[in-house]
């Protein structure tokens, strides 16, 4: 399976179509702080897309455009990707230091869009910073996501300065990678490709700055945990027809059907709105967008056997403000 699914991505836009007539798009505002002690981001991409498309996910073969940005930075494969999905595109300008914090504009994002990010690590082989489809904020409304380190998993981490072409063994040092400790002929670290997306485990270094096994510094460009604080502002007024707040209402009689061991059902009566109209219900599942439908189910199958899941649903007006969550929590039936 690769990202950015786009045969998926295809039939779940023409089937919204009708939908998305109705929606009113929002803009906003990201503002990303580099919160890692000595590594570098590369210019960042983020975009707001229908939830149906992924720049990236976990457990996955990485795509081609996937890989160009992990291994050298270079998001053009991925910004022609998204902008033929209709997704609308914000890109950084420029290598983000440790501690520094850019901003970027996302503008047009059609009611119901997911958030997406990456950045390359530098020094890495192919680790990147990343947000895989978070929820928006509603107009006037801000969110601070957590972007984590993930690793492309298309290069062997061997450790070593080289071109940052895809699929040449190396990573990219520019000036300001090789001025935070950087080292040279190293021997290279013994590894493989893993061949799919994952959490990058950190670098290992060591402390030779002429030799050794790795060009990284063990001292200095060890990281973990979080990589970015990703801040989200909906700059767009949440008021009614009447210039009052806008006020939707939570869903009715959330519930749910279990049908086998693989495939469940959830119900819900319809949500209200002082602003006239609900335009669409946002599905989450264990706090990951699944999609936005303007049904009043919503049916999945391909579910693990024996598992509890945790369903949400909100509604959506016309200028895409979202009601208060309803959740249900169901269990696949055992083998």
């Amino acid at each position: 399976m690769k990202n950015l699914h786009l045969s998926l991505i295809a039939s779940t836009l023409l089937a919204s179509s009708a939908l998305a007539g109705t929606a009113v798009a929002s803009d906003f505002e990201i503002s990303v702080t580099n919160i890692t002690g000595s590594q570098y981001f590369t210019p960042l991409i983020a975009a707001g897309h229908d939830p149906s498309a992924r720049m990236f996910e976990l457990g996955t073969e990485s795509s081609a455009a996937l890989q160009a940005m992990a291994e050298g930075g270079d998001t053009a494969a991925l910004n022609v990707l998204l902008n033929s999905i209709g997704a609308s595109v914000a890109n950084g300008d420029g290598l983000v230091a440790p501690g520094q914090t850019v901003s970027l504009n996302l503008d047009d994002v059609s009611a119901g869009s997911v958030f997406s990010l990456t950045g390359m690590l530098l020094p890495t082989n192919d680790g990147f910073a990343g947000i895989d489809s978070a929820a928006l904020p509603a107009p006037g409304q801000t969110v601070t996501l957590f972007a984590r380190s993930y690793d492309a998993g298309t290069e062997a981490n061997d450790e070593l300065v080289g071109s940052g072409a895809p699929g040449v063994a190396g990573f990219p040092a520019p000036p300001p990678v090789l001025a935070s400790g950087t080292g040279t002929g190293g021997q290279g670290v013994a590894a493989e490709a893993e061949g799919f997306v994952h959490i990058h485990a950190g670098v290992l270094g060591d402390l030779d700055p002429s030799g050794g096994a790795s060009d990284i510094n063990a001292a200095v460009h060890r990281f973990q945990g979080p990589v970015a604080r990703v801040v989200i502002t909906n700059t767009d007024a949440a008021t009614g027809d009447d210039g009052t707040q806008a006020n939707v209402s939570a869903v009715g009689s959330l519930s749910g059907e279990v049908y086998s061991s693989s495939a469940v059902e959830i119900f819900w009566d319809p949500a209200t709105s002082t602003s006239g109209v609900v335009a669409a219900y946002r599905v989450t599942r264990d706090g990951s967008a699944v999609g936005t439908f303007d049904a009043l189910s919503f049916f999945e199958q391909g579910l693990e056997a024996n598992t509890t899941y945790e369903y949400a649903v909100s509604a959506l007006d016309a200028s895409g403000t979202a009601g208060e969550a309803t959740t249900v929590q169901l269990t696949t039936n055992a083998r």
